[in-house]
């Protein structure tokens, strides 16, 4: 007589059955999107330009979701026309008018939300549109460097997804205390030095293969690791404000848009802000620290 399976044996079982599945569902899911990511950007500016107006418009839609329980109203057509046209602005040397595009949008759907929403839910509905835009902006502007802009975004691919996964891996292996429990419960601080020294060392290999200054990018990319992890962070937060775990399924094994793109968001606006100090006219150049 064979012994019989107890319900929470079964349930152990079927948790442990699903792990690697979604394990394997979450790698799938990301060799997708790295491979779909570094192609366009490598294609060139305009081509890198089309894939972040595709990516805004989704996190416009995810935005609408979040603030205001649904993705597709007035607020949404806005924000995805003006930065699409924002986008084709600085793919073809004219950041000024895309930031222009950007400032004008977002005052445009807080107008439009006021006429019906308290004060508070316009503005977040118009932060939408800022911290989607000028994100977006910035990778395209770095891109548009005719010698560096390539390399330039693929250090800045490279720091954030080592960031996320050395923060993940260190934090599983050490554990420790919490980061911001009350924000994002599984983040330590074990995780968030791992990303930190892991993005460090992948600028300064970076530097190497590009022959640039091997100290100078290393703190690059560390300081850029750091703000990825903190926008990380903000992004938690705005989904616990709100309610919502998740800012949608559309990516299998991921969540959403937002959530992938949260460190990226952050870090690209601090990498393009960096280059604008040193060298507007060559900001490739200049976050690679080709000085």
């Amino acid at each position: 007589m064979t012994e019989g399976i107890s319900p929470s044996q079964a349930d152990k079982k079927n948790t442990g059955d699903k792990k690697p599945n979604e394990l394997m569902l979450r790698v799938n899911s990301a060799l997708v999107l790295i491979t779909v990511s570094l192609l366009l950007a490598y294609s060139g500016a305009v081509s890198f330009a089309a894939l972040i107006a595709v990516v805004v418009a989704l996190m416009a839609w995810e935005w609408g979701r979040l603030i205001r329980g649904r993705g597709l109203d007035e607020a949404f057509a806005v924000q995805v026309s003006a930065s699409a046209v924002a986008a084709l602005c600085a793919a073809y040397g004219m950041p000024g008018a895309a930031l222009s595009i950007i400032l004008i949008a977002t005052a445009a759907v807080f107008v439009l939300r006021r006429l019906t929403d308290t004060p508070e839910k316009a503005w977040w509905s118009a932060g939408g549109v800022y911290y989607a835009g000028f994100p977006a902006i910035a990778m395209i502007w770095l891109r548009g460097d005719p010698v560096d802009g390539w390399h330039a975004i693929l250090f800045l691919f490279i720091v954030v997804w080592t960031t996320d996964t050395a923060a993940f891996v260190f934090g599983r292996i050490i554990g420790g205390p919490k980061l911001a429990p009350r924000i994002s419960p599984k983040k330590t601080w074990a995780g968030l030095i791992g990303g930190l020294l892991a993005a460090g060392a992948a600028g300064l290999l970076f530097a190497q293969a590009v022959s640039t200054q091997s100290l100078a990018l290393g703190a690059v990319a560390a300081g850029l690791a750091l703000v990825a992890q903190l926008g990380d962070l903000a992004e938690s937060a705005l989904k616990r404000l709100f309610g919502w775990k998740d800012s949608s399924g559309l990516i299998p094994g991921h969540g959403g848009v937002l959530d992938r793109m949260d460190g990226l968001v952050a870090a690209s606006v601090a990498a393009a802000c960096l280059a604008w100090m040193i060298d507007p006219r060559h900001p490739g150049a200049a976050l690679l620290m080709r000085l």
